[in-house]
């Protein structure tokens, strides 16, 4: 599917929005950038299973609540040390302050990641720049 755009709106595949960066594995989908949405974080990942899609770690300090789409595939999303199985079509909401890690359970496996601070206006972080 090729972009497609008019006034105000855009439609693209997942599997074409590069990432923002060149240096970046082309597994990284920029979707914020792609789309020049400024009002919260998103973006996307596809790996083959056994893969870490998105590292563990925590939003504790600046309590950004994230939200996990899974696009096609299957996930195994570990939350404060549990396991969860998450098939495609699934949806996963974690507070800041959660531990969480998602690897790919399934070839290939497409997680998007929406994330915002509650509250706050919203803020590209230094690792997208």
């Amino acid at each position: 599917m090729a972009t497609e755009r008019g006034t105000g709106w855009k439609v693209a595949s997942i599997d074409e929005i590069p990432p923002v960066k060149a240096d970046w594995p082309a597994t990284w989908k920029s979707v914020r950038h792609h789309f020049g949405i400024t009002a919260f974080g998103v973006n996307a990942v596809t790996k083959d299973a056994g893969n870490v899609l998105i590292p563990e770690h925590d939003h504790a300090e600046t309590g950004e609540q994230e939200l996990y789409v899974v696009l096609a595939g299957e996930v195994t999303a570990t939350l404060d040390g549990e396991q969860v199985s998450v098939p495609a079509g699934s949806v996963v909401g974690v507070e800041g302050a959660t531990r969480r890690k998602f690897e790919s359970a399934a070839s290939a496996t497409t997680l998007m990641v929406i994330g915002a601070i509650p509250g706050k206006a919203y803020e590209v972080g230094e690792w997208e720049k």
